[in-house]
């Protein structure tokens, strides 16, 4: 939006715009804004930051707009009921997932889970730096990852072992310490016999953890490289 100006008015947006038909009182406002200081009531930065808000929203008492502030109980109601937020969408994809899965319909779970995937465009606001940015952006990521796992287990099941490389390489770019992405990978490149890139993806898990993490490999890691190079190998759990 053109109209945006440097200042913390789209951040109160974006902060009101996520807790959107909830009053969010001016101390948490101020909080949001501007983490570890004082909200006083003679304060005029949240004030400055709301005016410059609607502005850039063009509110006014003539018209209906399709997003509104509403001030009430020393607070602040963003009205959008129409507001479309990829975040909230993919949450809800997730469960549309979880609910098709325990009906059994495993096709439906596989489109509502491609369809959270799909709304995945990085991290959540990666420019803000305020705790409730934050803690979203976790969330959302976390979100993704629940998707990705659930569509590699099911690629598992139903032994397409392609897709599961696909959706273990996308979480891999997302969180390279998903140990299990590791495991499954090590279980297809055994499956074919591949067992230079199963030691290779061995290799590079522990390498990973070790550097990232000061860890080790799970057990089961370390079972599936010697049941792959035995000629043992079982499907990873």
């Amino acid at each position: 939006m053109h109209r945006w100006r440097a200042g913390k008015a789209r951040s109160l947006f974006q902060y009101l715009l996520m807790n959107r038909g909830r009053l969010m009182l001016r101390e948490h406002l101020y909080e949001a804004l501007w983490p570890g200081s004082e909200w006083t009531p003679g304060s005029s930065s949240l004030k400055v930051a709301m005016h410059a808000l609607r502005r850039v929203l063009n509110t006014s008492a003539d018209q209906r707009p399709a997003v509104s502030i509403e001030y009430r109980d020393h607070g602040y109601i963003l009205h959008a009921e129409h507001a479309w937020v990829d975040a909230e969408e993919m949450e809800r994809d997730l469960e549309r997932g979880a609910r098709a899965e325990r009906r059994e319909e495993t096709g439906a779970a596989i489109g509502h889970y491609r369809r959270a995937v799909a709304l995945y465009r990085g991290e959540f606001l990666p420019g803000e730096s305020a705790d409730w940015a934050a803690e979203q952006r976790e969330w959302t990521r976390a979100s993704v990852l629940r998707a990705l796992h659930r569509l590699r287990e099911l690629a598992l099941r139903a032994e397409d072992h392609g897709a599961a490389t696909q959706w273990c390489r996308r979480i891999l770019d997302i969180d390279s310490y998903q140990e299990e992405a590791y495991q499954t990978l090590m279980y297809v490149h055994g499956a074919r016999g591949e067992l230079s890139s199963v030691k290779s993806w061995h290799e590079m898990c522990a390498r990973r953890l070790r550097q990232g993490l000061d860890a080790q490999p799970a057990p089961r890691t370390s079972r599936l490289l010697d049941d792959a190079l035995s000629g043992r190998l079982a499907p990873p759990v």
